[in-house]
């Protein structure tokens, strides 16, 4: 089993900053200690770390992103959804092909790891088998879905059928353990309420509770999606589901953002994930601020989210984090609303949680997705490093990333991809798709 030291860190730990080192037995947090506690094992250890004057804390988790989208970053701007949708990229994707996909998925990975993501939720409307190959060679953890719509038509819910049956028939293992050796894994996903019918949530539904996977959707992302489920179907969107049967531990609902008293309280008490997504909601202007304080109060396990590089332009967690805490205090027009603590929480181990995976914090025990932090001038002084870590920190900082127990960059420089190769292969394979 191969060990790695990471020495003279600030570790950030559920009981507060630890000042020493950290052992790693293969994928997993060993030992946490002083130096002199863990300095012992340091002449056994198969590789060192020497993190002096870096902060150590856990991998950012991206709950709800698009990754065969970032070749469209910049594309189709100044629109609202439906518009953006429609007119641009919806048509843009009828266009890509799965190589363009795999470009784009690369791209996305060097941002992510370069932002100190360690983990991510993705949905897309292609074979998620190029996803997953990508996010294999990259070292990163995350779990991968194709997303099923018909929009009613009977020949699509045919199609979206027969593929929900594909994923029963393989008998995808259920455990944790398996997940775990395998990094990346399938998820089911559905696109909305308003792109699925009720025979295609319903199956999807009972897909991911017979194969132990996890369940993505959007839902209750605009003001126009809540009025035409009104008057479609006399029920909010999240009533609509939880009717249905669709809410559960296994569901991450994506954005969230128009909610009724009502609709949260059903998503705690199903205990249901939140992807919510802020920037991206703003960039779009779908108008609801997602109420995480209320829906974490619930019960609810709320997570965060880039969504895509087509609508928020990139893919940094620690903005997101910023975002997701200055709009509750601004919302709510109340500064301790949400406490930093609580906010870090949402982009870690709640992120891990909704995703199905035992990181998201630095504990013995814990899987070993690590981020080490540069002290640079914006995280000094160090009064409150929950604080600095929120509204101060960002990609700029991060330098070493480990995930899985494997050193995935190093030094700023990225281990297991070609960086250069992949940002000249997209911006070719982004310049060609738009004359196809």
């Amino acid at each position: 089993m191969a060990t790695l030291l990471i020495r003279n860190a600030s570790i950030l730990t559920p009981r507060g900053l630890v000042e020493g080192s950290m052992l790693i037995e293969g994928n997993r947090i060993a030992k946490i200690g002083s130096i002199a506690q863990i300095g012992k094992t340091s002449a056994k250890a198969d590789s060192i770390i020497d993190a002096k004057g870096k902060i150590a804390i856990p991998g950012l988790v991206n709950a709800h992103t698009h990754v065969s989208m970032t070749i469209l970053r910049g594309y189709g701007e100044d629109l609202p959804l439906d518009r953006w949708l429609k007119e641009k990229i919806w048509p843009i994707e009828a266009k890509q092909n799965l190589a363009d996909v795999e470009a784009s998925a690369y791209l996305s990975f060097c941002e992510m790891i370069r932002s100190g993501t360690t983990a991510f939720a993705d949905t897309s409307l292609f074979d998620p088998s190029v996803i997953m190959n990508a996010a294999k060679k990259a070292g990163m953890r995350g779990i991968v879905a194709q997303s099923f719509l018909d929009f009613g038509n009977e020949k699509k819910t045919k199609e979206a059928l027969a593929n929900l049956a594909s994923h029963e028939k393989k008998k995808f293992e259920k455990s944790v353990g398996s997940r775990e050796r395998d990094l990346v894994s399938l998820s089911i996903a559905v696109h909305a309420p308003y792109s699925c019918s009720s025979e295609l949530l319903i199956k999807a539904k009972e897909t991911a509770d017979k194969t132990g996977l996890k369940l993505q959707i959007h839902a209750s992302e605009t003001r126009k999606e809540i009025f035409d489920c009104l008057k479609e179907r006399g029920k909010y969107p999240i009533e609509y589901l939880e009717d249905i049967g669709f809410l559960g531990e296994n569901c991450i609902l994506a954005h969230a953002g128009w909610l009724t008293k009502r609709e949260i309280a059903s998503i705690g008490k199903r205990k249901a994930s939140v992807a919510s997504c802020p920037i991206s909601n703003l960039k779009l202007a779908t108008g609801g601020i997602s109420q995480i304080t209320e829906l974490d109060a619930a019960g609810a396990n709320v997570a965060l989210g880039t969504d895509s590089a087509a609508s928020n332009n990139c893919l940094d967690m620690f903005q997101t984090m910023k975002m997701a805490s200055l709009l509750q205090k601004h919302h709510y027009w109340k500064a301790d609303i949400l406490s930093t603590q609580k906010t870090f929480a949402f982009a870690t181990q709640n992120g891990a949680r909704a995703i199905g995976f035992d990181s998201g914090t630095i504990d013995i025990g814990k899987l070993a997705d690590i981020v080490l932090l540069e002290r640079g001038p914006n995280l000094v002084p160090a009064h409150d490093i929950l604080s600095n870590l929120l509204f101060s920190a960002g990609s700029q900082n991060v330098c070493d990333v480990i995930i899985n127990g494997n050193i995935i960059m190093q030094g700023r420089k990225i281990l297991n991809l070609d960086e250069a190769k992949i940002m000249d292969r997209a911006e070719k394979v982004a310049q060609d798709i738009k004359t196809r």
